[in-house]
């Protein structure tokens, strides 16, 4: 596809600073914070360019290269305030619900994230200072419930309390294929694949002890839905462990499935509009942490646009037989 210079509504080139970031990281350090479907839907909509060629988000950025978008960069930015969620607060705990898509701690790229949302919330509602202190994370690809203590006092407590299993977050994971087992344990030890990487790979004699308890929600035809609990709290650690035992959360190309579910995989007589490509139902990994529980507390996130419907599609397409 080709594209008159009117048509451009952003121009940059490369530097050493954006060396290495994939496309949609550059968007987001630079015009963001993005909402990464809507850069998504730009690519498929033929509306962002790298050298003068369509491009995908994920393509990763040399320098001199030239990044342009045919429609305006706010269209692609995420409103803040509607980027965190706080269902519960108290003096020493503060539970919210972050969407995909939005980072957890600041990085050196830039954008927004969940801590710094945090803390703005408290210093309008309070008029405090002090920065939340999180005893429960969340990588950027997975929506739900984060919890962050108020104080180092709390901050101990809290800790001790998801080392001693007494707090925990379940989370609600789709995952291809029939899981055998109605409920199950997997207790394989992880790392890292690279010390700078997120990605675990298993490793029983090098990796980090942790397990991830299980148990079947629902079956549907070609999918299960699962409720998961992770002991040991590493990063990645529920993806990690379900693609370890052969079931990957759907749309989680990091742990080595397809990048998006399409309602033309899961409807035989789908019929393509002819000129436009496919939206995705979900175009992220189907993880959701869905519920913190502690003694007498219990925080229930709930479940985002993007990954209802696809499990209500799921649900009509593809029921349990």
């Amino acid at each position: 596809m080709s594209m008159s210079i009117d048509e451009v509504e952003f121009h940059r080139e490369i530097g050493r600073s954006h060396k290495g970031m994939s496309v949609l990281e550059f968007l987001d350090a630079v015009t963001g914070p993005v909402d990464r479907s809507s850069v998504r839907q730009a690519s498929l909509d033929q509306a962002l360019f790298l050298n003068g060629e369509v491009v995908s988000p994920s393509t990763t950025l040399r320098v001199g290269d030239i990044v342009e978008l045919t429609v305006t960069p706010t269209s692609l930015i995420r409103d803040n305030r509607e980027a965190i969620a706080i269902l519960h607060e108290k003096a020493d705990l503060v539970v919210a619900s972050k969407p995909s898509g939005l980072a957890f701690d600041a990085s050196r790229r830039g954008g927004s994230n969940t801590l710094d949302l945090l803390a703005e919330h408290l210093k309008q509602t309070e008029g405090s200072s002090q920065r939340p202190r999180p005893v429960h994370r969340l990588d950027k690809d997975t929506s739900g419930v984060v919890v962050a203590a108020l104080g180092s006092a709390a901050e101990q407590k809290l800790l001790e309390a998801f080392r001693s299993s007494e707090a925990a977050v379940e989370y609600l994971a789709l995952v291809r294929s029939a899981v055998k087992d109605e409920e199950g344990e997997i207790s394989i030890p992880l790392r890292k694949k690279e010390r700078s990487d997120a990605f675990l790979v298993p490793d029983p004699s090098r990796g980090t002890p942790c397990s991830t308890t299980y148990r079947v929600k629902e079956r549907l035809r070609g999918y299960s839905i699962l409720l998961a609990t992770p002991r040991g709290g590493r990063s990645h650690q529920v993806r990690a462990h379900l693609a370890a035992i052969g079931h990957p959360i759907v749309c989680d190309a990091l742990y080595k499935e397809d990048d998006r579910l399409l309602l033309s995989q899961l409807k035989l007589n789908y019929k393509h509009k002819r000129g436009r490509p496919e939206k995705p139902l979900l175009a992220r990994p189907a993880l959701h942490a869905w519920v913190f529980r502690m003694p007498e507390v219990e925080v229930t996130a709930p479940i985002p646009t993007d990954l209802d419907v696809a499990l209500q599609q799921l649900r009509r397409l593809r029921p349990p037989t």
